[in-house]
């Protein structure tokens, strides 16, 4: 199980740290080209709300709903897809249009701080891409089942393919071949072949009549849907709401916000998400055919992605000055705006092992069928952060939003544990675990040496950064070591040969 875990492990990772670091080179020609001027702002608004309302009103809903169905339905999963890219596919068509009708009061929404002139550039700017919307839907569904046939690796290049073609975009207008009309164009483009892509390794097949009968999207299921849409867009919540209220704070300051979200999801994305994507699958098969298993599941998956996040995080909190200036330190981007971003990223990035949980025990909870619950506790912490930011409870300024963040993602984890019950399972043999505790001490102190022994040097940013992710693996493989399964397995095989 394991070996089958690890090697799915790379191939998702592999295409998403190809995808972030494709992103990073997306946000540099952004920061280059605007800086952190108002004309920023309109262009982070508009390579982020579609992708931002695609999470809001689907989320991870669709693999949460239809990874279980093709897993119980293996025979029928084809028809399955089919009738789920069509029933889906319609409906957010029908919401897009309704979006693009309404589209000045989504951005009201969105940065109720903007200028008029801002709104004006804003909304031009956004209806060109709000058609982003159903072609990410699609996306969304064939990755499902990609997933649940153990076919990663195409799903994870989706974020490579798309900002591939948005860079050839700002490239282009960076060389002055165009405008931000231009650049919408191949956020379209992409987002296209990232569909198509999927579509031509699922094998899919047009079949109008037969593959409606039987009528398999069912109530139960279209009910999970709404829950697991609402439990997972209240998490994405949170710095929508953050960055509606950054938008008060003067021009600039939804671009300042934006960037240092960046260099928080980076992380989270190669050290926690992928783990989350590859062992939801498992999740829901153990739970249904092996509880021995499914809690083993949980129990590694819980202790893997506390040992990643808390890693990921400390590596880029020692370095977090390189780390914004390699990114953002070039062009329009001014030495006051990189301090600001790296200030807001030493208080954020503290939130991953917390966003990590959070994210992991929703899944644990959707493998389970039970998408209520995890709905409840992410709008109790979403309101929790409102009221804290309403009454200033985390204090002032971009920093407070931050502040907030971090304690509205322990809060809601800290439910998440007290709530999740399995059988034969103690959380305390899983956070407690004498081999799990050690391993992470000595993998942070090993951390903190070879940064400390690598900082005496006067580096480049580039090696500087090179450096540390070698001191993360170093330390990550400490922390593995001290798995007592993975250990024995090494033994076996060294004896073997």
């Amino acid at each position: 199980m394991i070996k089958a875990i690890l090697l799915s492990s790379i191939a998702i990772n592999v295409g998403l740290i190809l995808g972030r670091l494709t992103g990073f080179v997306r946000e540099s020609f952004v920061a280059l080209n605007f800086g952190t001027t108002s004309q920023a702002d309109i262009v982070v608004l508009m390579l982020t709300v579609p992708d931002l309302l695609v999470n809001i009103l689907m989320g991870g809903a669709l693999g949460a709903v239809l990874i279980p169905e093709f897993y119980q339905h293996s025979e029928q999963a084809g028809k399955i897809l089919y009738q789920a890219l069509m029933f889906f596919g319609t409906v957010f068509l029908l919401i897009t249009l309704l979006l693009y009708w309404q589209i000045d009061g989504l951005i009201l929404l969105l940065v109720p701080g903007f200028s008029s002139e801002q709104i004006e550039q804003a909304v031009t700017a956004v209806s060109w891409v709000i058609w982003l919307i159903p072609l990410t839907v699609l996306a969304g569904v064939t990755t499902a089942y990609l997933q649940a046939k153990n076919k990663f690796a195409i799903a994870a290049l989706g974020t490579l393919i798309i900002n591939s073609s948005i860079i050839t975009g700002l490239v282009l207008v960076y060389l002055g071949y165009g405008s931000l009309k231009l650049i919408a164009g191949f956020v379209l483009l992409g987002g296209l072949l990232r569909l198509l892509s999927q579509l031509y390794q699922v094998g899919i097949y047009w079949s109008p009549f037969s593959s409606w009968s039987p009528l398999l999207l069912h109530k139960k299921l279209l009910s999970r849907y709404t829950q697991a849409v609402l439990s997972g867009s209240v998490l994405l919540l949170f710095p929508v709401l953050a960055r509606a209220i950054a938008s008060y704070e003067g021009s600039g300051s939804v671009a300042i916000f934006n960037y240092a979200m960046r260099l928080i999801d980076f992380p989270l994305a190669i050290a926690v998400t992928f783990l989350v994507a590859v062992l939801f699958p498992r999740l829901s098969d153990t739970y249904m055919t092996n509880l021995r298993q499914h809690r083993q599941l949980v129990k590694y998956g819980v202790q893997a992605i506390i040992g990643l996040a808390v890693i990921a995080s400390l590596t880029l909190i020692i370095i977090s000055d390189v780390y914004t200036e390699l990114v953002y330190g070039y062009g329009n981007m001014q030495k006051n705006d990189l301090l600001k971003v790296e200030a807001l990223i030493n208080i954020g990035l503290i939130s991953l092992p917390f966003q990590g949980l959070c994210l992991y025990l929703t899944s644990v909870f959707n493998s389970h069928k039970n998408t209520r619950l995890p709905m409840l506790l992410n709008i109790s912490g979403l309101l929790f952060y409102f009221i804290g930011i309403k009454f200033e409870l985390f204090g002032q300024g971009m920093e407070a939003l931050m502040i907030g963040l971090v304690i509205s993602y322990a809060l809601i984890c800290a439910l998440q544990i007290m709530l999740l019950r399995i059988d034969k399972l103690r959380w305390k043999t899983v956070f407690f675990d004498k081999m799990f505790v050690l391993g992470l001490i000595c993998a942070i102190l090993v951390l903190f040496c070879l940064n400390w022994i690598s900082g005496l040097a006067d580096l480049s940013a580039v090696i500087s950064f090179l450096l540390a992710g070698a001191t993360a693996i170093i330390a990550l493989g400490i922390m593995i070591l001290f798995n007592a399964e993975l250990r024995n397995k090494m033994k076996a095989k060294l004896s073997l040969s």
